[in-house]
């Protein structure tokens, strides 16, 4: 009976708090009973009522405070029992304050731990955790400053309070977006419940710092889907994967609402156009971020019946760009005579939605000593030099000959080789060296003097920190050696880590390509505006249109009062459109680096010999 008796109480204590709470209620009122019954047998009546409920009263209180002893007064067997009822009240007083103490902590603890359910509609989810965290985060509060009451939930197998602590530290103020943290296995369909996918707006795969991520962000990919409600309706996703022959089996998992980018032939288009146009980062950034400028599709019934060509004209300090056809089909930098029909949207370019407005273009006439010739440059031999080596190293060299012309030479210098290998035998513009591009004699052996253009490539073999430190070696006697010899080529850049911006400034490269802050906006773009991917796409494709930056010599004479209405005009006659100007006077000014998109039109303006117009052309 005893053993039965003390397994059923074990029982009950594991049960929680909850339990030995009711256990210790069902004790007072037992208390409660007996003191009362002993107040009305034994208590004299001067010291009870004489009624049942008086009694039971008295008696429950005396439970709560057994100091009610001191003011007893009566013979000895009731003063015995009222010594006996007060010891058992502070035994129970004292056991029921540390257990709901204990249940406290306990529940603070478990809130600190990350497991309670999310309850929120419209909200962004991060699945994993990396530093592209910080990035979209930040990129998201951006984005959300004009919601009241926005929310993004991050789901990482981190604790929370660390990851609200870095979060905090690493992106300051969050003007009107919470951060929600969570702890759990992204890949887990159980712990993706806990943020409530099937209310949010989007869902963003993070991918992990590992040697194979894409397996891990399919993973997630197929957890996510397998949240979705019966009719197959649920939030876009937005994910990045590493490698190009797992984007099918990622698209398989990830469903139609699925958005994916290539993370090796992203960068890689990056790095070769920023190679061959200098400056052109610091655009991506603008337009990708939510700080800067960005694209809109828009109606803009005004313009139907008109051609491309007058919706050019139509916006003084935004740029349209393209359309959009009732299907979803992109179609950047169309034919000028293109007829815009009610159906359509205009892909626009503009710092804010509220700043799209059509003006009243000037009459422009074309300039006589701007030739009006197709936009398309005749490509001439260059020599390109490629410092370091990683897996997007044959992806680059690919993109690279798509650009040059041929006779033009790729020259890569790395101390490993490439993965996959490039096969040289078949590619005569391509020559590879095995060496230390660290070391000062190496670089002494190159002719620097014969290459036009220098690409420093991050590698991937070794962490962020020990990976930007050689990068800045490289920078800083690739720099010494060229002012030295005189050299004229244009310097490249990759960085694993933004935060390493500023001490490469010293180097004074040319451009910098952070990879994996770009791909984070890329990310945070499209899951806050989904038409975005088929404009990026193309943008990032050799094939399709792309950014690029010209002499303003080429639309303009130089050194003569303008505006940017005249360079639009020269720019349309050539099959382009321009966005923007590069002014180098002021190339070394954080953040833009001398970039302006959408200058205003009719402001004047006088151009130099090394300024460049910012422009879409294909």
């Amino acid at each position: 009976m005893l053993r039965s008796l003390r397994y059923r109480l074990d029982n009950v204590m594991t049960r929680g708090t909850p339990a030995l709470v009711g256990v210790l209620a069902v004790a007072c009122l037992l208390f409660t009973l007996v003191n009362g019954a002993l107040l009305l047998l034994l208590a004299p009546e001067s010291t009870h009522h004489g009624d049942v409920g008086s009694s039971l009263w008295s008696g429950f209180l005396r439970v709560l405070s057994p100091t009610a002893l001191m003011r007893d007064r009566g013979p000895a067997p009731f003063l015995a029992s009222a010594v006996f009822m007060a010891f058992g009240g502070i035994l129970l007083m004292s056991t029921l304050i540390p257990v709901i103490s204990a249940g406290l902590q306990n529940q603070l603890a478990r809130l600190r731990q990350g497991r309670t359910p999310v309850v929120e509609s419209g909200h962004v989810v991060l699945l994993g955790w990396s530093p592209q965290v910080h990035v979209l985060v930040t990129e998201l509060v951006e984005a959300n400053r004009s919601r009241p009451r926005a929310c993004v939930v991050v789901l990482a197998e981190r604790d929370r309070t660390e990851m609200e602590n870095e979060i905090r530290a690493r992106v300051g103020d969050l003007a009107s977006t919470r951060v929600v943290c969570r702890t759990g296995d992204p890949s887990d369909a159980r712990d993706i419940a806990l943020v409530c996918p099937e209310q949010a707006r989007s869902v963003i795969v993070v991918a992990p710092e590992e040697d194979e991520p894409d397996f891990t962000v399919i993973k997630c990919l197929l957890a996510v889907s397998s949240t979705r409600q019966g009719d197959g309706t649920g939030p876009g996703i937005v994910a990045g994967i590493k490698n190009e022959e797992n984007v099918p089996a990622a698209r398989l998992a990830g469903g139609p609402n699925c958005r994916l980018v290539s993370v090796q032939g992203f960068i890689s288009r990056l790095l070769v156009q920023t190679s061959l146009h200098t400056g052109l980062s610091s655009v991506y950034t603008d337009l990708l971020d939510f700080a800067g400028d960005e694209i809109y599709v828009r109606a803009q019934p005004e313009l139907v019946g008109r051609t491309f060509d007058d919706a050019v004209r139509a916006y003084r300090t935004s740029s349209a760009i393209g359309l959009m056809e009732q299907n979803g089909r992109i179609l950047l930098n169309p034919p000028g005579a293109t007829r815009i029909e009610a159906a359509h949207q205009i892909v626009v370019l503009s710092a804010d939605d509220s700043t799209i407005h059509t003006t009243q273009a000037p009459t422009v006439r074309p300039n006589p000593a701007t030739p009006a010739v197709p936009g398309r440059a005749v490509p001439t031999e260059r020599a390109v030099l490629i410092l370091g080596s990683n897996r997007r190293l044959p992806d680059v060299i690919g993109q690279l000959r798509a650009h040059l012309a041929d006779g033009s030479r790729i020259d890569v210098v790395a101390e490993q080789s490439p993965s996959p290998p490039v096969e040289t035998a078949d590619c005569a513009m391509v020559s590879f060296r095995r060496a230390d591009v660290t070391r000062r004699d190496v670089l002494q052996e190159l002719p620097l003097e014969t290459y036009d253009h220098v690409l420093v490539i991050s590698p991937d073999t070794r962490g962020t920190e020990s990976a930007d430190a050689r990068t800045l070696t490289v920078l800083l006697n690739l720099r010494d050696l060229s002012e030295s010899r005189h050299c004229g080529f244009s310097m490249v850049t990759e960085m694993a880590d933004d935060r390493h911006r500023a001490l490469a400034q010293a180097a004074k490269p040319d451009d910098f390509v952070v990879s994996g802050n770009l791909l984070s906006l890329w990310l945070a773009q499209v899951s806050e505006n989904p038409p975005l991917e088929g404009i990026f796409e193309e943008l990032f494709s050799p094939e399709g249109c792309r950014i690029a930056l010209r002499p303003a010599a080429d639309y303009t004479p130089l050194g003569e009062e303008t505006d940017f209405y005249t360079v639009v005009e020269a720019a349309r006659q050539r099959g382009e459109i321009a966005i923007g100007q590069r002014i180098h006077a002021q190339a070394h000014m954080a953040p833009r680096f001398g970039n302006t998109l959408n200058p205003d039109k009719k402001a004047q303006v006088f151009y130099e010999s090394q300024d460049r117009i910012i422009i879409l052309t294909r």
